[in-house]
């Protein structure tokens, strides 16, 4: 009934959405916290290289050319202030020589301050001060990896809420659609019913009425008898089919009662023994009572037509919130009756505009079975 698959349709539009968002969620904030931590971490090792500089610049201004050899005064100086502590130092003359200091170890991931000492406006040394980046790494991991869990959940939440709605909508949607197709072929029934009513069997009671006036003045009385009864048949079977196309005892009787009234009068016509058996039903929609109405007088007019049958049995009842209807007989269908017509065709499309499913077996050696659900 809907042109296209809405839910499909949505989906494929929403995730890449959902996978955008959800990437940007997990990129964004370990991302922003290694940026940050790793500009503090240089600026803290600017800073002591800075600071390692001024007290090598008073060593310097003391001791112009021999300060490399004073070295361990400056280390004393530094492990004082605990600026040795997890750094390693690297200090070199204006020339790039190493001058050589006791200090840690060379971190495997490292992240370099410096800062030059000045004499007279000349550089006379630069100070390189080592920070290891290893706890930086590791707790930049450790948030990234709970966000891509939050930005898992995100997803999720993202992605199957609104799917999930626009399923549901698309259900009901389709529901609405067969409701309101259902209710265009009962109205179009109803016309017709009212247009055989007031055409056809006014003018046949007309013509039934004008042949009684003429009766008398007619020598031939048997064949004004004739022409009466097919007037009345013809009658009688536009009767039959008003009723059909429009049965009043759905509103008067309610499903039940109808179908109690249709299966004892079908009996009647036909001969074909109509056992039913209804169990206790909730309130039902005008719809599902108009499409069980119709599906019971399609199926026993098969069975009737093609089954040879004898019995025939109507069951109706709800089983955990949805309607079951079952129509079967204990005839031997034929090999052409298998093929199914317009009538199975219609039961089966009005089990689907209703959300439910019709399982129709027409076999040679099982007759005419007919089984429906339908969604309460």
């Amino acid at each position: 009934m809907i042109p296209f698959d809405l839910t499909g349709w949505f989906r494929r539009r929403m995730l890449p959405l959902v996978a955008l968002s959800a990437l940007i969620l997990q990129v964004s904030a370990p991302t922003a916290y290694y940026l940050t931590k790793r500009h503090e971490l240089w600026q803290q090792a600017h800073a002591e290289a800075t600071r390692t500089a001024m007290l090598l610049h008073g060593e310097i201004e003391q001791r112009p050319i021999l300060w490399r050899y004073n070295v361990p005064k400056l280390m004393e100086r530094l492990a004082a202030e605990g600026m040795l502590h997890g750094r390693f130092l690297d200090i070199r003359t204006s020339s790039g020589q190493v001058v050589p200091i006791d200090t840690t170890a060379l971190p495997r991931r490292a992240l370099w301050g410096r800062a030059e000492v000045l004499i007279g406006g000349e550089p006379a040394a630069t100070v390189w001060v080592a920070l290891d980046m290893a706890p930086l790494l590791h707790g930049t991991l450790q948030l990234a990896i709970g966000f891509a869990g939050l930005a898992l959940a995100l997803a999720v939440v993202l992605y199957w809420v609104p799917v999930h709605t626009v399923a549901i909508a698309q259900r009901r949607i389709k529901t609405l659609l067969g409701e309101l197709a259902l209710t265009i072929q009962e109205e179009d029934r109803r016309r017709i019913a009212r247009d055989l009513h007031d055409g056809a069997g006014q003018a046949l009671t007309a013509a039934r009425l004008r042949l009684q006036a003429l009766g008398s003045t007619v020598s031939d009385q048997s064949a004004v008898a004739e022409i009466a009864k097919l007037l009345d048949n013809a009658l009688g079977e536009v009767r039959r089919s008003v009723y059909s196309l429009s049965p009043p005892a759905l509103s008067e009787l309610g499903l039940v009662g109808a179908l109690a009234r249709h299966c004892e009068t079908f009996a009647a016509a036909t001969g074909l023994k109509v056992i039913c058996e209804f169990s206790e039903l909730p309130a039902l929609r005008p719809k599902v009572e108009t499409a069980c109405y119709r599906i019971v007088q399609e199926a026993l007019a098969n069975s009737a037509r093609h089954a040879n049958a004898r019995r025939a049995w109507v069951q109706l009842g709800q089983e955990d919130g949805v309607l079951r209807l079952s129509i079967y007989d204990d005839g031997v269908a034929t090999i052409t009756a298998s093929r199914e017509g317009l009538g199975l065709l219609g039961i089966r499309e009005r089990a689907r505009l209703l959300d439910g499913q019709a399982d129709v077996t027409v076999s040679p050696d099982k007759g005419l079975r007919v089984e429906v659900t339908i969604p309460l």
